[in-house]
């Protein structure tokens, strides 16, 4: 009886020990999984994780991340150290994620974004060296391939912070990505191009704003040059006539000046019709201003919602300032 007893004990202080040798291999997870089970999310932060369609996995590590939406000053306290006018969307900071609560129209998408960024961020920290060191070749070649989004703001990072902001982006920014590169975040979200999709929306307002402004100003450069020729012409010409109305005048007045009435109505119908040429280029002309002035309006209300939108995303833009 004493040795049964005996043998229990030491398989209960087996038990114990190897618990604990596993508690300590996967402390990490353990802590992770106490985290996210301890988070309890906002209503909005529910639906944004719910929209992001994120697997079990991502999800796991989403609640251990905790994240939240932050207000401009809770923002600042957490994400920003300087005040600097760059645009900061949300940061991965002391194992918690905070997304800048952007409320705009025009901006659908961006928290989403933001929230699936810094979950990247998020995995990204988790990773070993050998994980991080199978996905270099792939994310370089996504590089390559997709330089005139990935490569704006780069070149603010260190070399290591390149690498992990370049992994960011590929996956919440790149929809056509190498089989490795897609396996890898199937394993965080469902579907990644749902995810890119977030990008598109937002993103695609500062793009059409920045297009529209870029062929606004071709159009008014254009406008502008047309409008200074034509101008130029026009005071010319209508300097010449004025010189040739006065000598017809004088002529008039001056007895056998003309030398038939045949002469007189030539020279004046030359005169008329210089008038008539001179008041249709006087119309176009006030034509192409009114038309540059309206494209000046239109410069002028793409350049107020850029910047409007700008100071919505930058949490070191006051709400006095913005007003």
């Amino acid at each position: 009886m004493l040795r049964k007893l005996s043998l229990i004990k030491w398989l209960l202080l087996a038990g114990i020990l190897a618990a604990a040798v596993i508690l300590v291999l996967n402390r990490d997870k353990v802590y992770d999984y106490y985290r996210g089970l301890i988070y309890k999310p906002s209503s909005e932060m529910v639906k944004i994780r719910d929209s992001l369609g994120l697997t079990t996995e991502g999800e796991f590590v989403f609640n251990a991340s905790q994240p939240v939406l932050s207000e401009r000053d809770e923002f600042n306290a957490n994400c920003r150290e300087d005040d600097a006018e760059t645009a900061i969307l949300g940061c991965y900071a002391m194992e918690n994620i905070y997304v800048y609560n952007i409320e705009d129209e025009q901006l659908k998408g961006i928290r989403e974004l933001t929230a699936a960024h810094e979950l990247l961020h998020a995995v990204f920290a988790r990773m070993d060296d050998n994980e991080k060191n199978a996905l270099r070749g792939d994310l370089q070649t996504v590089l390559k391939n997709n330089g005139e989004i990935l490569q704006e703001d780069l070149s603010i990072y260190s070399t290591e912070e390149q690498f992990e902001e370049l992994y960011v982006r590929a996956g919440t920014e790149v929809k056509k990505l190498p089989d490795n590169l897609e396996k890898h975040y199937a394993k965080v979200f469902k579907d990644q191009d749902k995810v890119v999709s977030f990008y598109d929306s937002y993103i695609a307002v500062f793009r059409r704003l920045k297009a529209e402004l870029k062929a606004l100003e071709s159009e008014l450069d254009e406008l502008n040059s047309r409008i200074d020729s034509m101008t130029l012409e026009y005071e010319t010409r209508a300097r010449q006539y004025s010189t040739d109305v006065d000598q017809f005048n004088a002529c008039a007045d001056t007895a056998g000046c003309f030398g038939s009435q045949w002469e007189f109505d030539t020279r004046r119908n030359v005169l008329v019709n210089e008038q008539v040429a001179l008041d249709a280029m006087y119309d176009e002309i006030t034509n192409l201003v009114n038309e540059y002035n309206d494209k000046v309006k239109v410069y002028n209300n793409d350049v107020i919602e850029t910047n409007r939108l700008n100071d919505k995303i930058n949490s070191n833009i006051k709400p006095k300032e913005m007003e």
